[in-house]
């Protein structure tokens, strides 16, 4: 995985990790894996509102919406 660090702020704390598509979708089907999960499956449950875990609606929120996996 490449990751790219830039500084784009006028704070030197703060830093934003660019990552390519790829490497964000892999990150995301490895989360998913360590869940037991498919994308549809996470997806559903926040139709549902109804979460298995902590894990999986922390995962939602961060990936939800933005991969077709």
């Amino acid at each position: 995985m490449t990751i790219d660090e830039k500084s784009l702020t006028d704070h030197e704390d703060d830093i934003v990790i660019v990552v390519s598509d790829a490497d964000y979708r892999d990150a995301a089907q490895r989360a998913l894996d360590e869940l037991g999960l498919t994308y549809a499956e996470l997806r559903a449950q926040a139709e549902e509102g109804n979460f298995t875990s902590s894990q999986a609606h922390a995962l939602w929120v961060s990936i939800g919406g933005t991969v077709d996996l």
